[in-house]
């Protein structure tokens, strides 16, 4: 019926409807074949920049990661030399108790020794400082001639280990003998030994 109305109406109009059809067919072969494509190339366009953009921020963190390693590795062999002059708590313990010893190697006679005890730390106060480096103190007191006294500081000082002398105070024991002496407190950094750590 449609198409006898066609053959009946003027040619106008039959390349009228013959245009319409075909510029119809045009857009539907347009939106089958060529704007999936299109959208497809878009699509693959931003997925390029996407990963470009990606690719480069791995870059620069690369970048920021190596710097950091050897940053670390700097640090880490810092601390191995630092750790060098800590002492264990054994040695600690061995250095506290020589001390008496020390001091008569020096020619001084020792007054008193006392080990003064750190606080026990809280269980928030040592997971909030997680490097184990405690420190343990003794004031040393001891009666001696001035160059004794001084043979005394050499002797702490020349170790491996670190030894702080965090106060020295020249004074009179025996003021009959006119007998110099001195208060010295000492101070020690212990830290767990590696491979007693393990």
């Amino acid at each position: 019926m449609l198409i006898d109305n066609l053959a009946k109406s003027s040619r106008s109009s039959r390349n009228t409807v013959s245009a319409a059809l075909i510029i119809i067919a045009v857009i539907a072969m347009y939106n089958w074949t060529v704007a999936p494509q299109a959208k497809y190339m878009l699509a693959a366009q931003r997925h390029q920049f996407v990963v470009g953009g990606v690719a480069m921020q791995n870059k620069v963190i690369g970048r920021k990661v190596g710097a950091k390693k050897e940053k670390l590795k700097g640090l880490q062999e810092r601390f191995n030399q630092l750790r060098s002059t800590l002492f264990t708590p054994e040695q600690a313990k061995q250095f506290f108790s020589d001390l008496q010893a020390i001091s008569e190697e020096s020619g001084c006679v020792v007054y008193s020794l006392n080990i003064v005890s750190s606080k026990p730390e809280s269980e928030n106060e040592r997971s909030q400082d997680a490097s184990d480096i405690v420190p343990k103190s003794a004031t040393l007191s001891v009666v001696g001639v001035y160059e004794n006294i001084m043979k005394l500081m050499e002797k702490l000082q020349v170790r491996t280990q670190e030894v702080w002398v965090d106060s020295f105070r020249i004074k009179l024991f025996d003021y009959e003998s006119a007998q110099p002496g001195c208060d010295i407190t000492i101070t020690v950094y212990t830290v767990e030994d590696e491979e007693a750590a393990i």
